[in-house]
């Protein structure tokens, strides 16, 4: 019945094409959480400090290739500052310039990613479909979608909302390889949120589609293993999907 039910709601659904050349552009808002950890006298700026980050993403679609990066409208930092204890406390928040390039024919991927103001290029192959599918529905920007979900190692749940509608495996990011393009990711009960806000299927062209070229070159165990090295380092834990979050004392 639930197979049923969706096959009535994508035929009734606006704007769905079901063409085998669908090309187009999705524009995606991320909002992620912000959680600071700062111990001794700064401790009490923390109440008024940003609680959550948003960023604007675009993922350009065909049926052979797709590039999901930073929008041209992405501003390249934000800055807040404020007194405490005599003490100027800026915050800057930088959003990194990754990219990511998937060769659905060949199945293969190249990310571009930036950690601590150095670029990494890694290449690999499109992640395994270890998705299960919840015959949960939903409708995002019209279209009808389906919700799937994975848990990961280290047992954080990402549920994404994938439309038939776009036939085409993609997503934001590495958020891809389910039978249909992927408009919402909500990772980890809502601390990561990535959602599409607007879907054109105008051709973008094929320029576009343009190879991530910046960076070192490493494998993704080794990318892995300088930002764990890092973070030791550094004496925290955390991810490099975000934007970093730099706390500047000024007296």
């Amino acid at each position: 019945m639930k197979k049923l039910a969706l096959l009535i709601i994508v035929l009734a659904a606006p704007l769905v094409t079901w063409s085998q050349d669908q090309r187009g552009m999705i524009q995606y808002e991320e909002k992620v959480k912000l959680e600071f950890r700062i111990e001794g006298p700064m401790s009490e700026a923390l109440k008024d400090m940003p609680k959550e980050r948003s960023s604007w993403k675009v993922l350009y679609f065909s049926p052979e290739l797709t590039l999901y990066k930073k929008s041209d409208t992405e501003s390249e930092d934000s800055e807040t500052t404020m007194m405490q204890s005599g003490a100027n406390v800026s915050i800057k928040m930088t959003e990194p310039d990754n990219r990511y390039f998937v060769d659905l024919k060949k199945k293969k991927t190249i990310e571009q990613r930036e950690f601590m103001t150095r670029k990494f290029l890694i290449s690999g192959d499109l992640p395994k479909n270890n998705w299960k599918i919840t015959g949960e529905q939903s409708e995002i920007m019209g279209y009808p979608c389906m919700e799937a979900t994975k848990t990961d190692t280290s047992g954080i749940i990402t549920r994404a909302w994938f439309t038939p509608a776009i036939n085409i495996p993609a997503g934001p990011s590495d958020y891809c390889n389910l039978p249909g393009m992927v408009l919402k990711v909500d990772i980890d009960n809502g601390k990561r949120i990535i959602e599409a806000t607007n879907i054109s299927m105008d051709d973008p062209g094929d320029e576009v589609f343009e190879k991530p070229r910046k960076g070192k070159k490493v494998n993704k165990e080794e990318f892995d293993r300088i930002v764990a090295e890092k973070m030791e380092e550094m004496g925290t834990q955390g991810t490099t999907k975000g934007g970093a979050v730099f706390i500047r004392v000024k007296k």
